[in-house]
């Protein structure tokens, strides 16, 4: 199934009238967490007392504590600690191998990606985009407010799978390169790189760079086994090499094998370092997968 670029078909109004009533359950489930773990080191004006300090010349007289002054007749100020938007980036694969399956993995991950941006942006947090795999990775700038959704999601249908794919450390490297502010990441894809170790120093460029991590990892039903017996010539999507098979039940079992390693490999991987993980294949409906992070408290640990 090729990919969908009709912003009204991969984005119908039944999907966008779900997405409403699920913001609504995101805001009593997600948000209120979420204010615990965006607290800054930085002082401000907020409702959350810090510590006192002495006032000095050219301080603002309004955060004098006047009780404070009543007892101990020194001039004191309030400080408070300052609560920060929440940054979100959503990185989508777009490398060839996200290309593919029934329903096609990209438009999944990009229907995903639009739900999550949904719910960031009805919750004021800060929403950026970016679609990862390519040379130059395609960005929507990070935004606020509701207002910006309709465009984000032109910009979502418009996207394209890259042409020319870079290994997907390369990819999150450029991306890291622009120097984003640290927030929540979600990487949405199937985790299919250059080599086996690909997605996990892609990961680890993102942790070394101390941002908070989410991944999704979608796969396609099909590829979850070698497939029917018979000779065939293997296409690699992203990087182009070929080589003749044949699928014998002793393939298939080698395959069924190494499939469910590189699964339990990844699951262990973000165990160990606290990335929230979610694997799941591309027949589950979006609204389901939506469903299922807020019933677990949303991405943030």
């Amino acid at each position: 199934m090729p990919v969908c670029r009709d912003v009204d078909q991969l984005f119908d109004v039944d999907f966008l009238r779900r997405l409403d009533a699920l913001s609504l359950a995101a805001r009593q489930l997600v948000r209120g967490r979420m204010k615990a773990e965006r607290r800054s080191n930085r002082h401000g004006a907020s409702v959350e007392f810090a510590e006192y300090r002495p006032f000095n010349e050219g301080d603002d007289f309004r955060y004098i504590d006047w009780n404070a002054y009543a007892r101990w007749r020194q001039l004191v100020l309030k400080l408070f600690v300052e609560e920060e938007d929440l940054h979100v980036y959503l990185l989508v694969d777009a490398t060839p191998s996200m290309d593919w399956g029934s329903p096609n993995k990209f438009d999944q991950a990009r229907k995903l990606a639009a739900g999550l941006a949904y719910l960031g942006l009805a919750n004021l947090d800060r929403v950026g985009l970016v679609f990862t795999g390519g040379d130059q990775s395609t960005r929507f700038p990070v935004s606020r407010g509701r207002n910006r959704f309709l465009s984000m999601l032109r910009f979502m249908a418009e996207a394209e799978i890259a042409p020319e794919p870079l290994s997907l450390e390369q990819s999150v490297s450029r991306w890291l390169a622009s120097k984003p502010r640290r927030g929540l990441v979600i990487a949405i894809g199937d985790c299919w790189g250059s080599d086996r170790k690909d997605a996990f120093e892609a990961l680890n460029r993102l942790r070394y760079a101390r941002h908070e991590l989410a991944m999704i990892q979608m796969m396609a039903h099909e590829e979850t086994t070698a497939g029917d017996f018979g000779e065939y010539e293997l296409v690699e999507s992203d990087y182009g090499g070929r080589e003749k098979v044949i699928v014998d039940p002793s393939m298939v079992r080698d395959y069924k094998e190494n499939f469910e390693a590189y699964q339990l490999e990844l699951k262990s991987y973000c165990q160990q370092y606290r990335i929230s993980l979610l694997q799941t294949d591309t027949r589950l409906p979006v609204e389901e997968l939506l469903l299922r992070t807020l019933r677990h408290g949303g991405f943030i640990r």
